[in-house]
Parts: C-alpha cells; structure tokens; sequence
C-alpha cells in the first residue's frame, strides 16, 4: 500500500510550483536541507504516489512540475491508512465528527496499525490543535474518547485540517468531493451555481472550492443531525435584505428537499456571511464603533497610517476603501459571534506576496488595538487580499509593455496571445500584435519587451525573445527569463542604490551557532545597539514582531524586522547559520535582519520588490546560501 505524501514531498510540489520554471537537485536540497539523494528518492517516490510523471526530469535542467498533470490530479486518499501523526489525527477527528460521537481507543489502534505510545502522542496532538477553538475538548473516559464543544467550533475545527489535508489540490474539486462520501458534493455545486445564475451574482473561480469545501462540512454535519445555533438578535436590517441570505435561504430549501435534512435560519446566516466574505459585497455602509467614530474614518486612518509607514499612497482608492468598510463590519459580526472563517489561500499569501502581508499586519494591529478584538493569521491574510488588490491597480500601469511580431494565421496568432496573456497578465500588456517589424512604429510604442514567432534582428536596445506560435513549455519559459530579466535590471538599479550602504562587513556573521530565532535576533540586534545603530527598545519590537507571526519563508530564509522604522540609520545584518534551526514552520539557514531608519519606509517596499525578484531566481537564490564570505554574498547579491 502506497503511504501518503510526507510534508517534506509536499514542498518541494509547491516550491517547483511557485518557480515554475527547471530546478536542479541541488537547489531543493538547499531549500529542504536535505541530501540531493533524498531529493531524488522523494520525487520518484511523489512520482509513484501520483501514479504518473507529475514531476518531469532532465539531466542538464534538473526538475520541473507538469502542469497537465498537475491540473489533472485526482486524488482519493479515504482508504489510505494514515502514516503521519497530523494523517492519524484527522482520522481520528472525522470518525468523531461523522461516524461515532464516541471512539473505543483500541478498535482505533487496530485499524490504524499504531502502538499504545503512538496512539497517547497522536492525543497529545489533538489537543494541541484543539487550542484555538475555545469550547473544544477531547473528553477521555477509560478507554473511550468524545469531542466535546458547540457546533460553530467543530465545523471550523474540520474546515481547518480539511485545508491544511488537501491544500496542495485544493482546486481538485474531484478531490474534495472524494472526501464526502455521503452524497455528491459535485451535484451540490450544481444547485448552488443554478441559484446564483438566478440571482445574477457572480463568485470568483478562486473562491469557489473555499465555499464548496464549507457547504461539504456543513451537509455532512447536518446528516448527524448537527445544526448551527446563534443568538436571536443576530441580523441587522441591511443584512436581512442582501442577496447573499436570499441565496442561503433559496440554496437550504432545496437541500432539505434533496437530503431530508431540517431548515434551520442559523445555517442561512453562516452561508450568507461567507459569501459575503468570499465575493466583497459591494454593500457600503458606515457601522459606528462608538458615538462619533465610524468604520470608515477607521479606514481613513489605516490609510493614512500606509502612507506613513510604508509610503504607498492607497488613501484615493474607493474600491479599497468600500472592501475594507465592508470586511471590518463582517469581521466584527463574526468575533461577536466567535465565527472563525479560515482562508484556503494563507499560505501562498503569506509567502509569495511578503510586503502585502507586513502591511496587513500593521493593518491588522491598527484594527486589534482599536477595536479591542483578536486578530489572527487567516484575518490578516483576508486583509492582504484587500491591499494586494489596491497595489495591483496602483501598479497596473507599470506593467511591462510588449509587441507582439506575428504574421501567422489570424486564428493562430489569436490564440497564442490569450495564452500568452493568461499566463502573464500581472505582468505584461500587450501593446498591439503586428505582423512586422518597423523601426519608426516600435519606437513610437516604446515597449520594453518584443516577442516574436519568426527570427528577428535589429538595432534597438529593445529585449527580443523568439517564440513559437503554438506557446510550448518551453516558450513559457524563455518569456519567464525574459521577465526576470527586466525585473533584475529595474530592482538592480533601485536596490543598488538604496542598499550600497547597508550592507556592512561589520553586521555580516557566517556559520552563526545558535539555536533559537530569538538566540539569533537578540545577537543580531545588540550587534547594532554596541554600534549605536539602534535605540534600547529596538529588540523587543524585533522579539515582539516575530511573536505576531515568524517571518520565515519555505526557501530556508528568514526576514525579520520591527513592526515601524525606529533606528537611527538603515542597516540589514545578515547571518549565515552553521546548521538549519527552527523557525515557524519552516527550517532557516539564512537570516536577514532589517533596521530601517525613520523617515525612510520607501526602502521597505524597495527591499520587498527586491526579494520578490530573487526568490524567483531559485539558482541564485540556491548560491547565496552556500556564500562563505561577504565579497561572495555581495556579489550574488548584486549579480
């Protein structure tokens, strides 16, 4: 029997597929910390368990995800004996939640094929992610076990580890529905798609599994006769008349029809509200927080405080403004109500967009500290969503232009632009799509960029990729360069020369041997308090900081830095671990740590665009680890 994907394999999924590009063992393993060897015995093994060549290999190039097959995945893992201890606690979880209110511990140890000291670990587990969801408790008796705790928190409880199980498939929706057996979740998505064609309402592609996944959770719940309750005075008249209740309302009848389960008016509320959260309601309405100080003059204040902190000018941006107002009542509704809404998305949010995420949690902790309320990771990540949205359109215009040289087929040339367009929209506009070359007519376009599909030759300083008209992986490819390549001269420029004197051989420290995050940051930070860099409170913010949330990335590198510029002159120290430690959920050798002086908060969004551009250059990014002097990491630095 073929076990299940360990964390490690995952990873490596998600790391070729963030690059999206060839990379070579070597460049993993450096990432992971981990033998090449272990390397290519976990890609043959991700290989058999996928029962297909979803990772390809190539001796020159290294690895690369196929994205047909990737696309492709159908994955029903219901059967599989569970391997891990997180595998045996969902286990453990879902026969609690939907097959017996009560588990005899040896029937499970027997069906599982664990020892009595595994089974007492995998309990500890359960406890532990139990934490966060206040009435929740596993109840031991003798030998039996229970979960006890209201419903609200049992749902998001098994939403959670739903998200974290499948979450490097989760737009499988074959996948999804393979994990509720009791009816078709396929057929559900249906009924509710019809209602809102009905209802002319409209819910990001992206969104929709997160939405199916919650309306799986709750049908299967209500199937053991498990209804949500909330108090009585809970909606408000705007609430009342949205669509998104009608749609509840509407999407439950037919459900109770369907599957002979109850009506129950709680259940139309939490469906409402997540669809409110999931489509950013167009709804603009100013809730007072107390007599004379509104949602949106809290906004305006978020906005302003951007502008100070960040220097990133969103305070005319309506559109922002309307979806903060909005997602601020909600997230008020729902701490009231102690509605814990997770975002399927966190991960890759926190971890590919890094700047948007340090300006969602200054957002995070303006609203936490004004409104008295707790904000967590999935809160701040929603928030992201709101500002990564903003700074999208506020960048729009500085996407790279492109001309396209074309004079194939109509239909030919058509298609290879909107696959073109589809991949690289972010970053790219295609200026028009000529079928020659015109020195006088490129020059008036001024793009940075040509893409042609027949040889060509000239004299501008214009980058000039050729292509092939049917967009073969590797055009995909050689287009991504061509991007990186633009990327790196434009941030080579901002970065050199905001950074040249930053980085000093006095703050540069290799083969660190500590143990700790914070053994590694309070060394780094009382190295620039002795200079007279920092002020006395500089650690603490820097401690305090990394409590909120650890600032480690899956490349084995960590940023950390205060929540405000506060030092008396900009500075990043740099350490090179001698051996991998701990950090979040991550393993890091390579930590930079930022001192950014006050009145110089544009360096942070250089310093962010920076990173964004090196970490999708996995073989240098792969070389900066490896440095063994500071000439050698400033050259890859600067390369």
């Amino acid at each position: 029997m073929i076990k299940l994907l360990n964390e490690r394999q995952e990873r490596i999924i998600i790391l070729l597929k963030n690059n999206k590009k060839w990379m070579i063992g070597k460049e993993l393993s450096e990432f992971l910390n981990v033998s090449d060897r272990t390397i290519r015995s976990d890609i043959s093994y991700i290989n058999l368990y996928y029962d297909g060549i979803l990772i390809e290999s190539n001796v020159k190039n290294g690895y690369h995800l196929n994205d047909e097959v990737s696309s492709n995945l159908n994955i029903h893992s219901e059967n599989i004996i569970p391997q891990t201890s997180f595998q045996r606690c969902f286990y453990i979880i879902h026969e609690l939640l939907f097959k017996k209110n009560e588990l005899n511990l040896e029937c499970v140890m027997d069906s599982i094929f664990v020892s009595n000291s595994s089974m007492e670990n995998d309990l500890k587990e359960v406890k532990k992610i139990l934490k966060p969801y206040p009435t929740l408790k596993l109840v031991r008796h003798k030998n039996y076990i229970s979960l006890d705790g209201n419903e609200e928190n049992k749902r998001d409880f098994y939403v959670d580890l739903l998200i974290k199980k499948i979450k490097s498939n989760y737009l499988n929706l074959d996948s999804l529905a393979a994990l509720f057996p009791n009816f078709d979740l396929l057929t559900v998505k249906e009924l509710l798609e019809n209602i809102f064609k009905k209802y002319n309402y409209t819910v990001r592609d992206m969104e929709l599994p997160v939405i199916m996944t919650y309306i799986g959770v709750a049908i299967e719940r209500m199937l053991c006769r498990n209804y949500i309750e909330i108090k009585p005075d809970f909606i408000n008249e705007k609430f009342a008349g949205s669509t998104e209740l009608f749609i509840a309302q509407e999407f439950f009848r037919n459900i109770s029809e369907k599957f002979n389960i109850k009506l129950k008016r709680d259940e139309n509320i939490i469906l409402a509200l997540i669809l409110i959260e999931k489509t950013q309601s167009d709804t603009n309405f100013d809730l007072l927080l107390n007599s004379d100080y509104g949602v949106n003059q809290l906004v305006s204040n978020i906005l302003e405080d951007m502008f100070v902190q960040f220097d990133v000018d969103l305070r005319s941006d309506e559109d922002l403004r309307k979806g903060l107002s909005v997602h601020i009542q909600q997230l008020l509704e729902r701490k009231k109500k102690n509605i814990h809404i997770p975002n399927f998305y966190l991960d890759e949010l926190k971890h590919k967009y890094p700047f948007f995420f340090e300006m969602a949690i200054r957002v995070g902790k303006l609203i936490e500290d004004k409104l008295k309320i707790t904000i967590d990771e999935n809160d701040i990540s929603f928030i992201e969503q709101h500002l990564g949205g903003a700074l999208e359109r506020m960048n729009s215009k500085n996407k790279y232009k492109v001309i396209m040289m074309n004079p194939n087929n109509q239909a030919l040339s058509s298609i290879c632009i909107k696959r073109i367009e589809s991949l690289f929209h972010e970053r790219i506009e295609i200026l028009k799509s000529v079928n020659y070359f015109e020195e006088k007519e490129v020059l008036k376009a001024n793009p940075d960029l040509i893409l042609t599909t027949f040889p060509l030759e000239h004299n501008l300083n214009i980058l000039t990729v050729q292509i092939s008209i049917f967009m073969s992986l590797e055009d995909e490819i050689k287009i991504f360069k061509a991007l990186n390549s633009l990327d790196s001269n434009k941030y080579k420029v901002k970065f050199l020369s905001e950074f040249k004197n930053m980085m000093e051989p006095r703050f540069f420290y290799f083969d660190l041997d500590l143990d700790t995050p914070k053994e590694v940051l309070t060394f780094m930070s009382d190295e620039l308090f002795n200079a007279g860099l920092v002020g006395e409170n500089f650690k603490d913010a820097v401690l305090k900081r990394e409590e909120l949330f650890p600032t480690s990335f899956i490349y084995s590198f960590a940023i950390a830095h205060p929540n405000i510029a506060m030092s008396k002159k900009s500075k990043i120290s740099v350490a090179l671990l001698k051996k991998p430690i701990q950090w979040g959920e991550f393993q890091v050798k390579l930590v930079l740590l930022l001192s950014i002086e006050e009145g110089k908060q544009k360096i942070l969004r250089i310093f962010f665009d920076w990173l964004g551009n090196i970490v999708s250059d996995s073989k240098n990014l792969s070389s900066l680890m490896k440095t063994k002097s500071y000439k050698e990491f400033i050259n890859h630095i600067i390369k």
